[in-house]
């Protein structure tokens, strides 16, 4: 997600609208003298001083910026957010390091139902109208077969492997070792929803190497599990967020439940649905976000960030029941993420099974 070895930035201007654009083909030096300093769609709302934040090259090969096709619930407009900062723990920072800030992000617009909304793509989300629409999943609590799978578009990211306040040049934010990048979260995620009984896929294959065209190679990979496991009805991809103010900070997104440390969660909605990139599940992929949400707000307040509304698809034009989800940032560690994981299981067996 970070470093030189992105081509392509999202960026997001906070005021009367936000409007998303991407900068393609930008030279390595180039891109490494702009460093931190990108704007940025995914928590620019969460972050109203000027704050900044790194994206993954969200967007797919397919993804425009064409006329959209009307939208279903859509209605009244967002309240800009605020955040509320924790206190850290600082330790020294190092040359070319720097500090690690531990926040409670805020949660968006104001809460219907349980439900709060940060909108990228242009429209507001009537959560009261989705919230009625039940999503049609077709999840058949009795079937034994696989009816979740879990991918990670962007394996190889991960965390910080302290927690002191600061990070050091040499920490890693990508590693091909399962047992410290997306594959360990996914793991928990899984685990937790086989504890339930619900059949899961566990898809723990590299899809971002090479990193362009990671989102081309995640749907492959989804495409062959849907067509070898027709009872597959959830699709869920597992990123981890990189949330930089500036050159030398990081945002560490953290709720405290039940006393532990655990990485903040964003569900990220594909919104785009046009001519030439349809989307013909954004009305049930929206109502299992809000359902989804309001869960995990109900029981374990402070977890989630707000639903984020984005005009890409991410792949979840391929099933109704289709989320991204934002773990954590790369400032939060694996436990943190982790345990966030399995929040989010057991939130997202009560959805399922109720």
């Amino acid at each position: 997600m970070i470093g030189g070895i992105l081509k392509k930035v999202m960026a997001s201007v906070v005021g009367s609208a936000v409007m998303a654009f991407t900068l393609s083909a930008i030279p390595t030096a180039e891109w490494v003298s702009i460093g931190q300093k990108a704007a940025a769609a995914a928590v620019g709302l969460a972050h109203p001083q000027a704050s900044v934040e790194l994206l993954k090259d969200r967007n797919e090969p397919n993804t425009t910026t064409s006329t959209t096709a009307t939208m279903p619930f859509l209605g009244t407009a967002m309240q800009v957010p605020t955040t509320t900062p924790v206190p850290p723990t600082v330790g020294t920072v190092v040359s070319g390091g720097g500090k690690v800030l531990t926040q409670r992000l805020s949660t968006g617009s104001s809460f219907v139902q349980g439900v709060a909304v940060k909108n990228n793509h242009g429209f507001a989300v009537d959560v009261a109208a989705s919230l009625s629409h039940k999503p049609a999943l077709a999840f058949d609590v009795k079937e034994t077969a696989p009816q979740v799978l879990i991918v990670h578009t962007h394996t190889t990211e991960c965390y910080l492997t302290h927690d002191d306040g600061v990070y050091a040049p040499d920490d890693a934010t990508r590693t091909d070792d399962p047992a410290a990048n997306m594959v360990a979260v996914g793991k928990a995620l899984t685990a937790e929803l086989k504890k339930a009984g619900i059949g899961v896929i566990h898809d723990t294959a590299i899809h971002d190497q090479p990193y362009t065209g990671a989102y081309g190679h995640s749907k492959a990979s989804i495409e062959q599990y849907l067509k070898e496991y027709p009872t597959i009805r959830v699709v869920l991809d597992l990123h981890r967020d990189a949330i930089y103010p500036d050159d030398n900070t990081r945002i560490k997104p953290t709720a405290v439940i039940d006393g532990k440390k655990a990485a903040q969660v964003m569900i990220i909605v594909g919104m785009l649905n046009s001519k030439s990139a349809p989307n013909p599940h954004v009305t049930e992929n929206l109502a299992f976000a809000v359902r989804l949400q309001q869960r995990l707000h109900t029981d374990y307040e402070g977890l989630m960030r707000p639903l984020n509304l984005a005009n890409a698809r991410y792949n979840q034009q391929l099933t109704n029941g289709s989320l991204l989800l934002e773990m954590g940032s790369d400032a939060n560690t694996l436990e943190e993420a982790v345990y966030a994981a399995q929040l989010v299981g057991k939130g997202l067996v009560q959805v399922l099974l109720g």
